[in-house]
């Protein structure tokens, strides 16, 4: 008995991928299968954490998060770190008449889950996101979820708070009628 386990420990170990750390800035510099791409040199920092523009009487929250070892692939070949999130479109926001007018955390009762993250994506640098955008708060019914790429550059490094520029751009044929409810070009502030 003793040897059949010492056989077995010795085939899993035998048969275990190592996995490599490495920079997320080394993304697609050779094979990229058994890596975790990280976030070593923190370039997702400056965009953690809550934004918002007001226009009006109409806020646009946008609050990012990092999610670390992503797996990627099928079967999962690579992990890496992404910036995620999610955006809340609010009429009169810190007020007794406050109103959620959209929450992108949204529930869909035909394939049974709760769609919790709406923005994915990631900065090599700092300075700038670049990230993938599901503006979930338009018409479902007639239009479904538009897709989008999005950008977010930091104007102001350094300073508090932060401000950065936000530009939402459509993904795909434009079609009359079809349009982002998400603000698509505004400064937002650091929370």
């Amino acid at each position: 008995m003793k040897n059949i386990i010492i056989l077995i420990l010795i085939l899993t170990f035998v048969s275990c991928k190592a996995q490599q750390t490495v920079n997320l800035n080394t993304f697609n510099q050779g094979n990229n299968v058994n890596k975790y791409f990280k976030d070593i040199d923190n370039h997702f920092i400056p965009f953690l954490g809550t934004w918002e523009n007001t226009t009006g009487e109409i806020t646009l929250r946008v609050i990012l998060y990092k999610t670390e070892r992503k797996p990627y692939g099928y079967p999962v070949s690579f992990y890496m770190d992404r910036i995620e999130g999610k955006f809340l479109i609010i009429k009169n926001a810190g007020t007794i008449l406050e109103e959620i007018i959209h929450d992108s955390v949204k529930y869909y009762p035909i394939s049974g889950q709760t769609l919790t993250s709406v923005i994915l994506g990631g900065s090599s640098n700092g300075i700038s996101l670049g990230a993938f955008i599901q503006d979930n708060s338009v018409d479902e019914n007639t239009i479904g979820i538009l897709e989008g790429n999005l950008t977010m550059k930091i104007l102001n490094i350094g300073n508090i708070p932060l401000q950065a520029d936000w530009k939402v751009f459509r993904k795909g044929l434009s079609i009359q009628g079809w349009d982002f409810n998400v603000p698509t070009d505004v400064i937002l502030t650091k929370q």
